[in-house]
């Protein structure tokens, strides 16, 4: 049992950490080593040749970590290159592609509720330190990888205490993805 659970939080892991590890769009559509998907995205169904790990598991990610904290915080977060997702995230909100949502209550949020929102903060979306995505993750064991699915996104901007420094994060809205 020990064996099968580090096994599997080392297949995360590596694939968390590596570049490598993220499955191009062919991939995703038809699943590991050629398995077809019998899912079409957005949809609960499971994907061939699958074993569901986890189901709307949350993964938080602190995007900006306080620089005089803990050195492996850093390190976990230095590939991370996202401005550009977010901005977009932004961007279909505002042009009305995409619907955000109350991260607290689930109602549906306007583009001018949003831009109250990112104005509350300065407009500054810098201010935006940890990302929220509920997710489900997929063991394929005949090509033993694993796939997580992230079916949405939250952003959480920075709250300041009276030295400057981060104590909390709150909840902007959430997006789901495709």
């Amino acid at each position: 049992m020990r064996t099968t659970v580090a096994s599997l939080l080392m297949i995360l892991l590596t694939i968390s950490c590596n570049e490598g590890g993220r499955e191009s769009k062919r991939e995703a559509a038809s699943g590991p080593a050629g398995t077809s998907v019998t899912s079409i995205a957005g949809s609960d169904s499971l994907p061939a040749g699958a074993i569901l790990i986890a189901s709307d598991i949350v993964t938080e990610v602190i995007i900006k970590p306080d620089p005089e904290g803990d050195p492996w915080e850093m390190e976990k977060v230095a590939g991370y290159q996202g401005a550009d997702f977010v901005d977009r995230i932004f961007e279909l909100i505002y042009d009305g592609t995409l619907t955000a949502y109350d991260y607290h209550n689930g109602e549906v949020l306007s583009a001018d509720d949003v831009r109250e929102i990112e104005h509350d903060f300065g407009g500054d979306r810098s201010l935006i330190g940890k990302l929220s995505f509920t997710e489900d993750w997929y063991y394929f064991p005949s090509a033993n990888s694993l796939h997580k699915r992230a079916k949405s996104v939250t952003f959480g901007y920075e709250l300041y205490n009276n030295l400057g420094k981060v104590y909390a994060y709150r909840a902007a809205f959430r997006a789901d993805l495709n």
